[in-house]
């Protein structure tokens, strides 16, 4: 239950966090900055439920990997959206 809780935790809090971005083109215009406040907070409480199941040193990695492994998904997931759009026009 702890590992589906922060893995969730994880992916919706990096998710608010790349949204906010200015540099983000998944949509139109950033999430504003409660919603970073809010990623953030996500973020902390995934370490924590990551620290429920784990040592110290095996929660962090954890956390830092699902996040990495999140930053990296979620831009492609929009490039993915871009090409499909070019697709159905030509």
């Amino acid at each position: 239950m702890w590992q589906f809780i922060a893995l969730v935790l994880t992916l919706m809090g990096v998710t608010l966090l790349y949204l906010s971005n200015k540099h983000q083109k998944f949509i139109a215009s950033p999430l504003t900055k409660v919603y970073r406040l809010l990623g953030y907070i996500m973020t902390f409480l995934a370490l924590l439920s990551w620290m429920q199941l784990y040592v110290v040193s095996a929660s962090i990695c954890i956390w830092l990997f699902t996040s990495n492994v999140v930053l990296v998904c979620v831009p492609l997931l929009s490039l993915h959206k871009k090409f499909r759009n070019n697709k159905e026009i030509s």
